[in-house]
């Protein structure tokens, strides 16, 4: 059991460390002028982290419009974390998942209809999301920051019916 213990603990203060380092190396890129590998990434004070709250009135959709639904990103160890909480009729559900910027697929929620999403950055206020099924692409969003930062707007394709979605939300 002490040993189980103090792997945990090891494996606590290597990620610490990890972290720690990876903040002072990119601070110090930073300070240089340089951008980090991969062109520019989400950071902590980006406006795209945070709680999003749907506005239903001024969203568009090709079916039912949700109850309610908000969009969550995170700065986690491992890059970035994405969670979407929906209420649609009477069943509430979340997926999640976790991806860094660098358009490289990661893992997709099981409850997704894609099994892979990457992400890019368009320009300062603009994010892309591919999401792929069998290593196919079947759906595009893309994240749209207004010039003031308070509204984000997903529009969602989905190619295999061809429909899309505007997606507004309002930040808490």
């Amino acid at each position: 059991m002490f040993r189980h213990a103090s792997r945990f603990v090891l494996v606590a203060v290597v990620l610490a460390a990890t972290c720690a380092l990876d903040a002072r190396l990119f601070a110090q890129g930073r300070a240089r002028g340089n951008a980090p590998a991969g062109g520019p990434q989400v950071t902590a004070a980006d406006p795209f982290i945070g709680t999003w709250r749907l506005d239903r009135a001024k969203s568009t959709f090709p079916g039912a419009v949700p109850e309610w639904r908000t969009h969550q990103f995170e700065r986690v160890a491992t890059g970035l974390k994405h969670t979407t909480r929906t209420m649609q009729g009477e069943v509430t559900y979340t997926i999640q998942y976790m991806f860094q910027v660098d358009e490289k697929d990661y893992p997709a929620d099981n409850a997704m209809s894609v099994n892979t999403v990457s992400f890019k950055r368009i320009d300062a206020n603009t994010l892309e999301r591919t999401g792929k099924y069998m290593s196919e692409v079947a759906e595009t969003v893309k994240y749209q920051l207004s010039a003031d930062g308070k509204v984000l707007t997903a529009t969602q394709n989905i190619l295999a019916n061809n429909t899309n979605s505007i997606q507004i939300f309002n930040k808490e």
